[in-house]
C-alpha cells in the first residue's frame, strides 16, 4: 500500500487506500474503500473520474469519505491518469489507444479480476454471489457504475458490455443527450488533436492552463456553483504534470465523441439515473435521456458541474436510494 495525499495509509477497515493492478502493459492504480462492517456482501460501487487538467481518481475522495456505512467502493485511475498516484503514463507514440474503448477495458479488468472476485468471496453461497442479495433488501446484481461529466461514454459502454455484472448506471453532470448521440467529424477531431499535441502551440496552452491561477479561474467560472476550495487546487496541482497531459489531449480533442452512443444507451438494460446540479443550465437539455430511454430518471441536487465534490452527501443519499 502506498501513501496518499490527504488520506490514511493504514490498512484498516473503512479507510481509503491506494492500490495497484495490472492491465495489459499498464501498471494502474485505484482508490479503494473497504465495506463498512455488515456491508461486505452488498453490491460494489465503481467510480469513473473525469479527465481534465489535474484530474484523476482523487476527484472521488470526498464522496468516498462521506459514505460512512458504505459497500465496497473502487475508483480506478484511467489509463494515463493518476501519475501522482504512481500509475504509468501513456505515450501515444509507443502504445495506441482507442477511445473510449481502451479506458472501458481498463475498468473491466479491475472489475473482473478484483472487484467481482473479492465481492463473491464475501458471499456465503452461489445465490447471493450471482444476485447480490443486499442487507438493505435490494435484490440487484453486479456493480453500480457512476461516471462523471464527459466520461459518460465510459459508463455507458461499461453498462452495455456488461449487462450481467453492472446493475445500475448513474451519470453525474453528463453531456446533453444530443452531444452523447452526435458524432464529431473525423476531420475536426484530427485538427483538434494535432493542435493539442503540438510541441509549440499545444505546449504553450498547457503551460498556461496548468497554472494554479488559471485552474482556479476555470473552476470558479465553469465547475463550481460557489468558489472552489484550496484542497481542490492542491489536488489538481499535484496531477498537473507533463506526463499527465496525453489523456487530457485525447479527451479535449473530442476523441470520446467520435461516434454516437445512442445504440449503447438503448441496448443496455440497466436502470439509469441522470444527476444534474441545480445551477447547471444544461439540465433542461438532458430531458431527452428520460424521453428516449426505458427506466431512466432525472434528478437535481445542489451544485453545478462537479457534484461529487460539491455535494457528496446529497449524492450518497441518491446512491442509498438505489440500494447500495
Amino acid at each position: 500500500m502506498m501513501k496518499l495525499h490527504g488520506l490514511s495509509n493504514k490498512d484498516s477497515n473503512n479507510e481509503i487506500q491506494l492500490q495497484r493492478y495490472q492491465h495489459k502493459s499498464f501498471n494502474l492504480t485505484y482508490l479503494y474503500k473497504e465495506a463498512a462492517p455488515g456491508r461486505e456482501k452488498d453490491r460494489p460501487i465503481i467510480l469513473v473520474h473525469p479527465v481534465g487538467i489535474g484530474l484523476s481518481s482523487w476527484f472521488w475522495k470526498r464522496l468516498m469519505d462521506s459514505y460512512k456505512d458504505n459497500p465496497p467502493i473502487y475508483a480506478p485511475d484511467l489509463i494515463g491518469c493518476g501519475i501522482d498516484h504512481g500509475a504509468d503514463a501513456w505515450d501515444p507514440e509507443a502504445v495506441g489507444l482507442f477511445f473510449p474503448l481502451s479506458w472501458v477495458e481498463g475498468v473491466e479488468t479491475l472489475m473482473n479480476e478484483i472487484v467481482l472476485p473479492k465481492w463473491r468471496e464475501s458471499q456465503n453461497s452461489l445465490l447471493p454471489s450471482v444476485f447480490g442479495l443486499s442487507r438493505q433488501g435490494n435484490k440487484g446484481y453486479g456493480c453500480l457504475v457512476i461516471a462523471q461529466g464527459g466520461l459518460a461514454s465510459v459508463g455507458i459502454m461499461l453498462a452495455q458490455r456488461n449487462p450481467l455484472t453492472v446493475s445500475n448506471l448513474m451519470l453525474t453532470s453528463p453531456p446533453t443527450y444530443k452531444d452523447v448521440t452526435t458524432a464529431i467529424p473525423t476531420s475536426e477531431l484530427r485538427r483538434n488533436y494535432e493542435f493539442l499535441r503540438s510541441t509549440i502551440f499545444g505546449s504553450i496552452a498547457f503551460n498556461i492552463l496548468e497554472s494554479r491561477a488559471l485552474i482556479k479561474f476555470f473552476s470558479n467560472r465553469f465547475l463550481f456553483q460557489d468558489e472552489c476550495d484550496e484542497e481542490w487546487l492542491d489536488e489538481t496541482g499535484r496531477e498537473s504534470v507533463v506526463a499527465a497531459r496525453t489523456p487530457v489531449q485525447a479527451f479535449n480533442a473530442g476523441l470520446l465523441q467520435h461516434r454516437s452512443f445512442e445504440v449503447d444507451l438503448k441496448e443496455s438494460p440497466q436502470p439509469k439515473l441522470i444527476v444534474s446540479g441545480e445551477g447547471d443550465k444544461r439540465a433542461v437539455d438532458r430531458q431527452p435521456y428520460k424521453e428516449q430511454l426505458d427506466s431512466c430518471t432525472l434528478v437535481t441536487i445542489p451544485g453545478l458541474n462537479v457534484l461529487p465534490w460539491e455535494s457528496p452527501d446529497a449524492l450518497v443519499n441518491l446512491i442509498k436510494e438505489l440500494g447500495c
